[in-house]
């Protein structure tokens, strides 16, 4: 959007000595997208205003209009993994009073897959729309929900979307760890083996166990490769309770 005639219009009532009307066209400029905050604060006309309160909230309006976040999405991935998370704890409580197999669960579980349905389509509609980007973009919650809500899908709809997760880790705008347990997901799914050793159970003394790897061998290797650390570190530290990615499947 051209707005060359606003600036030249606040230069002008400036250079008259005219604030009110300077400033009047200065925050109309910030409300139509004006993003160069360096003109504006380089600008002589503009210099005696740097020091007023006004002129502060002029400024973060201008730097704001320099970011990229798309707001509406990232509020759907943030409500999205709020949901997530807050129907884990709700299914642990349940668990925890009426017991993993008793109908209270099962009903629950029932709606967390119509839950998950509905995240599912949510998610397919803004990647559809926008293709995959970073945190920038569409928030700091966004690469976490795309997994959980992609480790909840069909493994025909996790290859679907595959492409898309291996091209956004590889380019920074995912964690590389969530690159690699959709991987691990589909390859277990599809081979009865995995790749990168994300996916775990507990052995018999207690202590956490990849799945089988396939050629494990060379498991630190591929796991160096995408920037994760060795594999005895990750079944080191793995906690269940802080991998929102293995929710209640």
């Amino acid at each position: 959007m051209d707005t060359s005639h606003l600036y030249n219009a606040a230069a002008c009532w400036a250079a008259l000595d005219e604030r009110d009307s300077a400033y009047c066209y200065l925050e109309l400029l910030s409300k139509r997208g004006f993003k160069n905050y360096n003109r504006l604060a380089a600008d002589p006309l503009f210099r005696k205003y740097q020091r007023q309160d006004r002129w502060e909230m002029l400024k973060d309006a201008v730097m704001h209009n320099r970011t990229r976040l798309i707001e509406p999405v990232a509020i759907e991935f943030s409500q999205m993994l709020k949901s997530y998370q807050a129907n884990y704890d709700e299914y642990v409580r349940l668990c925890n009073r009426y017991g993993q197999n008793s109908e209270v669960v099962k009903r629950f579980k029932q709606y967390l897959h119509e839950t998950d349905s509905i995240n599912f389509i949510k998610m397919s509609s803004i990647v559809n729309t926008y293709g995959w980007k970073g945190k920038t973009d569409f928030g700091r919650d966004a690469a976490e929900t795309l997994i959980i809500v992609l480790m909840h899908a069909s493994i025909a709809d996790q290859k679907k979307y595959f492409s898309i997760v291996r091209t956004a880790a590889f380019e920074g705008a995912l964690p590389a760890e969530g690159f690699a347990i959709i991987a691990d997901n589909i390859a277990l799914n599809e081979n009865n083996t995995q790749i990168y050793g994300t996916h775990v159970r507990i052995a018999d003394d207690g202590q956490y166990q990849s799945f089988a790897i396939a050629d494990e061998a060379s498991v630190d290797a591929r796991r160096e490769a995408i920037g994760l650390c060795p594999l005895a570190m990750y079944l080191h530290i793995f906690k269940p309770d802080s991998r929102s990615y293995f929710l209640v499947k």
